[in-house]
């Protein structure tokens, strides 16, 4: 997520984020890794640069292999919500473990995550892309629509992130997500296209998904979902902060943080009117899992107003609502809980993850994605 200037947070009323003590992590949890490993077979790495453009060319593009089906756990792929039991968490928390390091655009690390993203996006079946706009590299899968391949569902996330920080909610866990989704899904029969991306530069300005969504031709773009630190929690009371600004403009969801007494352990949604019933959707899986969810709709005025509402379009999906396209965001409210966002106060890493949550995010993001590609 990109970082936010003093005036936004003094605008909103907030001087700084309370103290959130996480409350998941599991067994499983795991510390930051700058493994050597390299992706998967074939991959190739692609230079960012620093020149600028926009004009996006796809510079690879490897052939449809048989996905990697993995441990299903005998979970079937015939509904939205029997895929949410294909949600592996341990897959997820080790594609966290080795993005989480360092990897500003053009580093060893950046080269490296993206390979991963293209090799396991090959492995569960999809068609890769790596697109090379002039300053960055999108890497793009996609898994054409059984019976309505000219309308697309996107799921995406960026894979950049700030020097020096090992950026584990942000977005090891949008990335590792994504992917996780991608491998369920690409075992599904979807009558739409499925195309899944990790993103470049968004730190740097939406740079990677503004390339893409403003050279996205030939098809009709149903919904764009996007990851955006998705793994931080706190069952603590008062962890979460919600600026007197939003709670105005969204009352109902700010009756309900105060019932849960100020936890901020719930799954936070952004859509704009064309997206809202995607995002209702995802609230209704996840709820039905027993995970609070909250989501904000913004009209078509109120989703480009920086002035008002722009930290809820400091992500990708911001890239989609500027051309007018249906989009919404799936993320923990980001510097709003996490008091490690861009490692101000501790480092972002993957052992302060909350792996349940997480989880819940998975499934009820697969389920809504399912239903909106038409199974």
């Amino acid at each position: 997520m990109r970082a936010v200037r003093g005036a936004v947070l003094v605008g909103l009323g907030l001087a700084a984020c309370s103290a959130a003590t996480n409350a998941g992590g599991g067994s499983e949890a795991t510390t930051s890794s700058g493994s050597g490993e390299s992706g998967g077979p074939g991959s190739t790495g692609s230079t960012g640069g620093t020149s600028g453009g926009t004009t996006a060319a796809p510079t690879t593009t490897t052939a449809m292999p048989a996905p990697d089906l993995g441990v299903m756990n005998d979970c079937r792929h015939d509904s939205p919500e029997a895929l949410m039991d294909c949600i592996d968490p341990g897959r997820w928390a080790e594609e966290v473990a080795f993005i989480a390091a360092s990897r500003p655009p053009g580093s060893p690390h950046w080269h490296k995550v993206q390979d991963r993203c293209a090799a396991r996006l090959e492995q569960a079946g999809f068609v890769v892309q790596r697109q090379d706009y002039g300053s960055g590299v999108n890497v793009i899968g996609t898994r054409e629509g059984v019976t309505d391949p000219g309308e697309v569902v996107l799921l995406a996330a960026h894979y950049d992130h700030i020097s020096g920080c090992p950026g584990a909610d942000d977005n090891a866990s949008g990335v590792a997500g994504a992917l996780e989704v991608a491998r369920v899904l690409g075992q599904a029969s979807l009558p739409r296209t499925l195309v899944v991306a990790c993103w470049d530069e968004e730190e740097l300005g939406l740079r990677g998904s503004r390339a893409f969504a403003q050279t996205f031709t030939g098809a009709k773009l149903a919904v764009a979902f996007n990851f955006d630190m998705i793994g931080y929690a706190s069952a603590a009371e008062q962890s979460q902060v919600f600026p007197g600004p939003l709670a105005e403009r969204f009352p109902g969801l700010a009756d309900e943080l105060a019932a849960n007494k100020g936890r901020g352990d719930f799954i936070a949604v952004v859509a704009d009117a064309s997206a809202e019933p995607f995002a209702l959707e995802l609230e209704a899986q996840a709820e039905a899992l027993g995970r609070l969810t909250g989501v904000m709709t913004l009209t078509a005025v109120e989703k480009l107003d920086d002035d008002a509402f722009g930290v809820l379009s400091m992500s990708d999906h911001r890239s989609f609502w500027e051309l007018g396209l249906p989009a919404l965001h799936v993320f923990d409210t980001g510097l709003f809980r996490n008091p490690t966002y861009h490692c101000t106060l501790g480092l972002d890493t993957a052992d302060t993850l909350d792996h349940a949550f997480a989880t819940d995010v998975l499934k009820a993001t697969a389920a809504a994605v399912a239903a909106a590609a038409g199974l």
